[in-house]
């Protein structure tokens, strides 16, 4: 192999213009990566040219030929020759039709780089006139249907090199049948044809958009979800999200769409993975397929040449808007009412104003009052914060004898219940809650209660289910009151980077809010002073990565959920130690305390690590066991 000189490396060659033809080439690298590609951009078009039918076929992985027709307005013969021009486009005229672009294509580029890598020919016929086709620039006279044909064939023999970089056939079929997947679940109005080698993969008619991802998302992802529409000002989120007993060791099943448009963007991303934090398993990935919409105006989509990126104005606020919905949708539970057969917490009928949105108030359980779950015997000499960090200490025993442990030691208290029913009503009118996990019967192998509904039997894993329950009034009990802080012995001084740095002095008042009190102490050094109190022993392991995460993730995002995340970390120990332990024998009273605050528990449906607390096994079901009816 030669040896590489300065003189190699910087051949003296005069500036020159690029000829048409390698321009050309070039933005191809940057718009045509593979075959499915080619059927992007084109499939973009015919639903930009308001195509309602969408037929796609391709041989050989599409290498070989790609076809795309569609039913939409058609080019006119006047301006074929123009169509297959760089930069010549009706989408847009000037700056500020840029600037609220609402269609999926703007660029004018796709059929020109397309042409310099391929053999392509287009025909296209407008309603009421005659059809015409262009291929190596000649226009002719053709037949064909109101709409556009293109026809692709032989893909990057003009390139060679870039040729030997695609896969098998079947790798590059399969990606033309991802980018038709992705495109036809935002668009249910649109029916879609892929056909393969002759044999039809895809065939979706024109459907509801509930039509649409039934027939195109995984089965389990079907079976387990849970649906969202929300509104807030110049913002709309709907979808589906699934439920975290479906989630996926791979992120293969994530859909985000703004304004029509499939993008991979990591602030919204982010925004869902969030929501999930309290609920998945390990390293499980969520499921989703979601739709914001916004004005075009604040959104700029013209950042990579493929599109699939975007950049908005007020990222944090979407990011949190994003937040809130997903969190919201999972944290109703799907618990549900047997006898109505509608979820206890149902979604709304219609969109609801995110922004007017008032807390709900809590349920009052038929049976107990859920103030009066507390400690029999609270020590009155220790505050809720020295019991919560005995957990992180050698010795906690001493916690256990200031929070309840199990069920039995949270017994009702008859004076709190006279002090919140003064006058209570006569049995018979006092009003009934449904109880959709019906009434517990029984224990088995010292985990499970078995309780019996209309439905049928419910199973319940009762320390799964109680640490729920302790979790989320544990958070909710920290989110009510000021953080108690706590002054570090010796300050921990570490360095950063100067984006870190940076970051510091953008984002002083937020951090001091997250309970970190922090000082510059040189051009590239902090120093942490002061701490929240529960986090005291995870600050001293790990304070300089902690804050370094906080700070990269404001610079990104706008927002830190790293403090939140250790805290519901300390907290979700707590919880798994209060607990009710497996074999520890309940009573019937005390089984059905634990099923009426299921009921009324916030992601009730799993436990702090994500696995499910509980299912429902029908009277078909059970009969289906013994052959009844058989």
């Amino acid at each position: 192999m030669e040896e590489t000189t300065l003189e190699t490396r910087r051949p003296e060659r005069k500036i020159q213009e690029l000829s048409d033809q390698l321009i050309s080439q070039i933005a191809a690298g940057e718009v045509v990566e593979r075959p499915a590609s080619v059927v992007k951009e084109l499939v973009e078009n015919a639903i930009d040219a308001g195509a309602d039918s969408v037929e796609v076929r391709i041989e050989g992985g599409g290498i070989k030929r790609i076809v795309v027709s569609d039913n939409g307005c058609g080019i006119p013969k006047d301006q074929l020759a123009l169509a297959v021009k760089r930069h010549a486009t009706s989408k847009v005229s000037n700056l500020d039709e840029l600037e609220s672009v609402s269609s999926l294509g703007f660029r004018g580029e796709a059929l020109a780089s397309i042409a310099s890598v391929s053999d392509m020919k287009v025909i296209s016929r407008v309603a009421g006139e005659d059809a015409f086709s262009i291929a190596d620039g000649e226009i002719s006279a053709a037949s064909g249907n109101k709409g556009t044909r293109i026809e692709v064939a032989d893909l990057f023999y003009k390139t060679p090199a870039r040729r030997k970089f695609l896969k098998s056939e079947g790798t590059e079929a399969a990606h033309c049948q991802t980018v038709i997947e992705r495109i036809a679940l935002a668009y249910p109005e649109v029916a879609f044809l892929f056909v393969a080698n002759g044999k039809p993969i895809i065939n979706l008619p024109a459907s509801s958009i509930e039509e649409r991802l039934t027939r195109l998302m995984p089965r389990d992802f079907r079976d387990a979800h849970r649906a969202l529409d929300i509104k807030a000002p110049a913002l709309r989120l709907y979808g589906w999200v699934c439920l975290p007993t479906a989630a996926r060791s791979r992120a293969d099943c994530q859909y985000f769409y703004v304004n029509g448009r499939f993008v991979r963007d990591k602030v919204l991303s982010h925004g869902v993975r969030m929501a999930y934090q309290d609920v998945l398993h390990g390293s499980s990935q969520p499921s989703y397929c979601l739709f914001l919409q916004m004005d075009p105006h604040k959104v700029d989509v013209n950042v990579h040449p493929t599109k699939s990126e975007v950049r908005m104005r007020d990222s944090q606020a979407v990011h949190q808007f994003i937040f809130h919905a997903v969190e919201d949708a999972l944290a109703r539970t799907t618990i549900v009412d047997p006898s109505s057969g509608e979820m206890d917490t149902a979604l709304p009928s219609s969109p609801r104003d995110a922004s007017a949105q008032a807390p709900a108030e809590a349920p009052v359980a038929p049976t107990v009052n859920p103030s009066s779950f507390r400690p029999a015997q609270p020590k009155p000499s220790r505050t809720n914060t020295e019991a919560y960090l005995d957990f992180s200490s050698p010795h906690p025993k001493s916690f256990q004898n200031s929070f309840p442990t199990t069920i039995a030691a949270m017994k009702v208290d008859p004076a709190t219940l006279s002090a919140n029913h003064a006058t209570p009503k006569p049995a018979a009118e006092a009003p009934k809650r449904p109880q959709p996990l019906g009434r517990a019967v029984g224990q088995v192998c010292g985990t499970f209660i078995i309780a019996e509904n209309s439905a049928g039997m419910v199973l319940v894993d009762m320390h799964a289910a109680h640490e729920r329950i302790l979790y989320e009034r544990l958070k909710k009990s920290f989110d009510e009151r000021k953080m108690p802080m706590q002054e570090m012995l010796i300050p921990l001084v570490f360095t950063v980077t100067p984006e870190q740095m940076a970051t510091f002095e953008d984002a002083r008042e937020e951090l001091e809010q997250l309970g970190l009190e922090l000082s510059a102490v040189g051009p590239n050094q902090l120093s942490l002073r002061s701490v929240p109190q529960l986090m005291i022993n995870q600050i001293s392991q790990a304070g300089p990565t902690i804050v370094r995460e906080v700070l990269d993730d404001f610079r990104q995002y706008g927002k830190s959920t790293a403090m939140t995340e250790k805290r519901n970390e300390v907290l979700s120990r707590m919880a798994c130690h209060a607990a009710v332990r497996v074999n520890r024998i309940l009573t019937i009273e005390e089984m059905d305390a634990i099923l009426r605050q299921m009921e009324q528990t916030d992601r009730a449906d799993e436990c702090n690590h994500g696995r499910p607390t509980w299912v429902q096994l029908s009277a078909k079901e059970l009969d289906s066991f013994f052959m009844r009816g058989k």
